[in-house]
């Protein structure tokens, strides 16, 4: 009966050591960034909000808000200090048309909790020109499992 205690607790210590994640944010919390036009764009930003919407929880940033093919965007997210230990991580969804979707992890800042930044070049083919959406989210870890 001992050995099938042990097991059952190593089982449960297992599952307990995977993290899963809620999304904190509002769905909606997105920018528009422009793909292989002539020149580079001032950046672009928004707001990000909690779940429902009503209460500001940080910032986001897309610099530049566009340029040609092959351009190096720096995207930036900015949790507002009354949030840092809420959220764990941030992630940016980028929807390229026919080109796909991806999804990336921003790296945090050593030094500020709040900061999270990541680098991404745009592709494309020559003479191509489209919008793509960049979806901002912000994870909270979770205990229930959800």
């Amino acid at each position: 009966m001992t050995g099938l205690l042990a097991v059952l607790a190593l089982v449960a210590c297992k599952q307990d050591d995977e993290v899963r994640y809620v999304q904190f944010n509002a769905p909606d919390d997105q920018v528009t960034v422009e793909v292989g036009v002539d020149e580079e764009l001032d950046p672009v930003g928004t707001d990000l909000h909690s779940s429902t919407g009503e209460v500001v929880v940080g910032s986001a940033q897309v610099s530049p808000g566009g340029g040609p093919v092959g351009t190096e965007h720096e995207v930036l997210v900015i949790v507002d200090d009354d949030w840092q230990d809420v959220v764990d991580r941030a992630s940016v969804r980028v929807d390229s048309g026919d080109r796909g979707v991806d999804e990336y992890d921003l790296e945090q800042d050593s030094a500020d909790e709040g900061y999270y930044k990541l680098s991404l070049v745009s592709v494309g083919d020559e003479g191509e020109v489209r919008s793509d959406v960049f979806t901002f989210r912000l994870w909270e870890a979770s205990d229930t499992g959800g």
